[in-house]
């Protein structure tokens, strides 16, 4: 962490610790938590990561026929690519997210593999990215991830989905953005065509994640809402809400260095707050390379699809 990052975190935790301590007035609310793991521990050191190991093909598991419905929508903004089997059958449901600044198509290869192994796939397009310094963060990218699964939910039935069983995919920033989805979906709202359902997800598939989104923020977005920066970590939730039961984390990581550290931070923390997650390595695959349906991915997204 280079000092200007970790200047920028220590201030925060200070005025966070300042406003926590000039309520005179009402309950008493438990203090404030720090801004993500780096606040308050030394960051993880590379190690060596297991192989994911794709399980051998037979003849029975020939890949079903996929169609697709384009531009779908399921804010008043924001629209989604739903990927399903054309067989009939009782799929499980996934949902797709995409990195920052980035679109549903180029992840569209990847829904279209994972749908081909048997499930219905939803890939939105949704608000992303850091805000500008002088910019208010908004967290419409959260709020967007939770009315594409609330909507998912909904409409699975009309696709030949399951909607009691939901997977959450996520790359980059989707990953962050998916990875609060699994302790917090509940908490946001916003725009939702389909307000109604839970937005709490039941497996989570990580993809060469940025799980700790404190070094992206500008020092006057943290300063002026420490509150909503909270929100928008996933580790703020880690150990700070009810465990959830019987959900189960993948996390995959390649050749770059930087989400290697917050993959392995995001491992460390959700296992010692004693939740089921596994790390895997493809060696050689830098971070884009993750749009691709890679048999890994794709093997591991389909070993969610049964609890």
């Amino acid at each position: 962490m280079n000092n200007k990052v970790r200047s920028k975190i220590v201030g925060l935790v200070v005025l966070l610790t300042f406003l926590v301590g000039c309520s005179s007035s009402g309950p008493v609310s438990p203090p404030t938590p720090t801004l993500g793991s780096p606040a308050t521990q030394a960051l993880p050191t590379p190690e060596s990561y297991p192989a994911w190991i794709v399980k051998p093909t037979t003849a029975s598991q020939v890949p079903l026929e996929v169609t697709k419905s384009l531009d779908v929508p399921y804010t008043s903004q924001e629209f989604l690519d739903v990927y399903s089997p054309v067989s009939a059958g009782d799929w499980p449901v996934v949902v797709i997210f995409h990195g920052a600044g980035d679109i549903k198509e180029l992840l569209g290869d990847l829904a279209a593999a994972i749908a081909s192994n048997g499930a219905v796939v939803f890939a939105p397009t949704r608000h992303s990215g850091a805000p500008k310094p002088g910019a208010r963060m908004e967290l419409t990218g959260l709020e967007d991830a939770a009315c594409s699964i609330r909507f998912a939910r909904a409409h699975a039935s009309e696709y030949g989905g399951k909607s009691h069983r939901m997977i959450v995919v996520g790359h980059s920033e989707g990953a962050m953005q998916g990875a609060v989805m699994m302790f917090a979906g509940d908490e946001f709202h916003g725009d939702c065509l389909t307000q109604e359902g839970s937005a709490l997800p039941d497996a989570f598939l990580g993809l060469d994640g940025g799980y700790d989104p404190i070094p992206y923020i500008p020092n006057d977005v943290l300063e002026t809402q420490p509150d909503d920066c909270l929100r928008l970590d996933p580790f703020t939730y880690i150990g700070r809400v009810p465990k959830r039961e019987g959900i189960r984390f993948l996390l995959f990581v390649g050749s770059y260095l930087t989400a290697q550290l917050h993959t392995q931070a995001f491992r460390d923390a959700l296992q010692a707050a004693g939740y089921d997650v596994l790390m895997f390595q493809i060696p050689g695959v830098d971070h884009n390379g993750f749009w691709r349906p890679l048999p890994e991915t794709v093997d591991a997204a389909v070993s969610l699809f049964s609890p």
